[in-house]
């Protein structure tokens, strides 16, 4: 049951991954105010918007990333599909430590909180939350891991478009993990939180397409993004729908659409093959242009995933919400 969570897991945190994935855009139906340059615009029901974030240095963004997973697989052997449900927390924050000479910014996470639950047919199997006492922790796998990692650090620096040129901090992380886990839970981190997928954190920014945008306006986006289960293809389109009030903020509300795909697919993290043979995903995105900062994201993600092991090949449905939000700013 525990290598099946595994598995499971790995698909989830390659669905966090797409959240985040998003490369260099290109605008299409641009109006004239599109090309105004760098300059901001008034962020107003009636004006275009410059849809870019704005570190400030010094400040710290607090935010936290949630999602749910459910799953259905039809089993060899098995008369009814498995299902199961996946809850994942994490709390984190960004600090803007100072702007670099290129315009981007060296900025720091740090793992603050984690939680996950895995249930099967309803019925928690799996359980863990940083703030219970660690006598909760026996025979957990993941539970060494995540304790390992609440203040951890993890430096990126970014260039002016908020693409991630470095990430440094990630050696160090491994090291703590190894010094205070047993081997199969350092092995279980590297397949849960790679370099890559720890790039992804400070890639968020990328969504955005760094220009003045009008209500209405489309733009673009592709990236290939390593996983555990190999490489996805993620294509994008985002749209400045209108201006909306969320919660207190009066926010460019962003919806986007995309498809999900397998460029390669590979068994050597999780020990079975895994291929998204389709996968659909939409949100919504709402950014505050007076903080210059995103302040919301929602996704909705359906994939269908085929997995090939030594023995036999099934197919699994995967609903996942994935929830991305700013707590607050210091």
């Amino acid at each position: 049951m525990k290598k099946n969570i595994l598995l499971f897991l790995m698909v989830a945190m390659a669905g966090n991954v797409i959240l985040s994935g998003c490369s260099k855009s290109k605008k299409t139906a641009a109006s004239p105010e599109s090309n105004a340059g760098s300059s901001t615009a008034a962020a107003t029901p009636d004006g275009p918007v410059e849809l870019k974030i704005k570190w400030a240095a010094g400040k710290k963004y607090s935010m936290r990333l949630g999602f749910n997973q459910g799953t259905e697989m039809n089993a060899p052997g098995q008369p009814e599909p498995v299902k199961q449900e996946v809850k994942m927390a994490q709390d984190f924050t960004f600090t803007a430590v100072n702007q670099l000479d290129n315009g981007g910014w060296q900025l720091e996470l740090e793992f603050e909180q984690e939680s996950m639950d895995v249930l099967q047919g309803g019925r928690s199997v799996l359980n863990f939350d940083t703030t219970q006492s660690p006598d909760m922790d026996t025979n957990n796998p993941v539970a060494p891991i995540m304790r390992a990692m609440v203040g951890a650090r993890i430096q990126y620096f970014i260039d002016a478009s908020g693409k991630v040129e470095k990430v440094g901090g990630v050696a160090e992380l491994l090291n703590h993990i190894v010094a205070t886990t047993k081997p199969r839970q350092q092995a279980m981190f590297k397949q849960m939180f790679s370099e890559d997928t720890l790039k992804q954190y400070g890639s968020f920014s990328e969504t955005l397409p760094n220009r003045l945008v009008n209500i209405g306006e489309s733009w673009s986006v592709k990236r290939d993004i390593g996983s555990a289960i190999g490489t996805l293809t993620v294509d994008m389109n985002y749209t400045f729908k209108n201006w909306e009030l969320h919660g207190d903020r009066q926010c460019a509300h962003i919806v986007d659409t995309g498809n999900i795909s397998s460029k390669s697919v590979s068994a050597a993290m999780t020990g079975a093959a895994v291929e998204v043979e389709s996968g659909k995903t939409s949100g919504d995105v709402w950014f505050d242009p007076e903080l210059g900062m995103i302040v919301d994201v929602n996704t909705d993600q359906d994939m269908t995933m085929k997995i090939t092991t030594r023995t036999a090949t099934f197919r699994q449905q995967l609903n996942q919400k994935i929830r991305m939000k700013l707590v607050d700013v210091e």
